[in-house]
């Protein structure tokens, strides 16, 4: 009788344990598909925002540039470089909910503008070299002052309060300090056999179209996106990595977010490795969460199929990996 009873007792509570564990998968799943409609609502509203926003944040640089082109002095072209700027962050903000072809296109906007700004601020230069003589040398002085800030020595590279642009060069060594670097939006493009350095905290990278170059980046604060790279190697640290069109190429990267890549092939993948003596400071000061690093799970967008790891990128081999210095 004890034993038929406590048989009973024993079936009972499988019964209990197994109305239990379908009621918390039930919980489970609604919990899931309510974060999904959230996430797509969310996603959805954000899009909408990107996309009525942006082409007005457009056109009122494409407006500005027309403006200039009449007439230009300093402190237009630094309002038109922080324009730009503000335009850049936006992008980099809406990132992770737009399509890689708005990416692209956004992308390309920006370096279309980019190289219309730095021919503006070229331009700048060669009126501030051909003054009118007649003017005391204390009025040059403060005319050259006032575009000191927007142009270096090199007419390939253009710093201003918020930016660096780096273009158009091939084999030659490139270094930046924190004092020049910190804060700033980097855009490097069209760069052959080129070694980079950017030792500080930038606040994002954009580049495009690097052929057998070496870069190396203290930690970044937001995001870095790459398009258009061939036989590089890369070294950064950011929230955000986006790889778009690149092939053969090898990045050692400590990312708090999924790296995405698409239409790319032969990338290969280790941890971030770059050693200097203002390294921990520097992490700190960028905000970048060192304890949370996804260096090792990427997502390749031509090849979603779970279960499966995608053969356009794999890990380098511990023996084959780099160290780099920014000291």
């Amino acid at each position: 009788m004890d034993s038929s009873d406590d048989l009973l007792d024993e079936r009972k509570q499988r019964k209990l344990a197994q109305m239990s564990r379908r009621d918390e998968e039930r919980k489970l799943d609604l919990q899931t598909k309510q974060d999904e409609r959230k996430l797509t609502t969310s996603t959805n509203v954000g899009r909408k925002f990107f996309e009525q926003e942006y082409p007005q944040m457009k056109s009122e640089v494409e407006d500005l540039f027309s403006k200039l082109s009449v007439n230009h002095d300093a402190n237009s072209i630094q309002e038109l470089a922080d324009r730009l700027q503000k335009m850049e962050k936006f992008i980099t903000e809406h990132v992770d909910i737009l399509s890689s072809r708005d990416i692209a296109n956004a992308q390309s906007d920006v370096m279309k503008l980019r190289t219309q700004l730095n021919s503006l601020q070229d331009r700048s230069l060669s009126t501030t070299h051909r003054v009118d003589f007649t003017k005391s040398n204390d009025e040059n002085s403060k005319q050259e002052q006032e575009i000191s800030n927007l142009v270096t020595p090199s007419s390939n590279i253009i710093v201003s309060s918020n930016t660096i642009n780096i273009s158009n060069k091939n084999n030659e060594l490139i270094r930046f300090e924190s004092s020049e670097l910190n804060g700033k939006d980097v855009a490097i493009e069209n760069l052959k056999q080129c070694e980079i350095f950017l030792k500080g905290i930038p606040s994002s990278l954009q580049i495009k179209n690097l052929h057998a170059c070496i870069l190396i980046v203290g930690p970044c604060s937001r995001s870095v996106m790459i398009d258009q790279c061939q036989q590089c190697e890369f070294a950064l640290a950011s929230q955000q990595l986006r790889i778009h069109t690149s092939t053969e190429c090898d990045f050692y990267v400590h990312i708090t977010a999924h790296p995405i890549i698409e239409d790319c092939n032969n990338l290969r993948f280790a941890p971030y490795n770059v050693k200097y003596n203002s390294k921990d400071e520097h992490v700190k000061e960028s905000g970048l969460l060192w304890t949370k690093d996804y260096w090792n799970d990427v997502r390749d967008f031509n090849h979603m199929i779970p279960g499966m790891v995608s053969p356009n990128w794999e890990i380098i081999a511990e023996e084959e990996r780099k160290e780099w210095s920014l000291d």
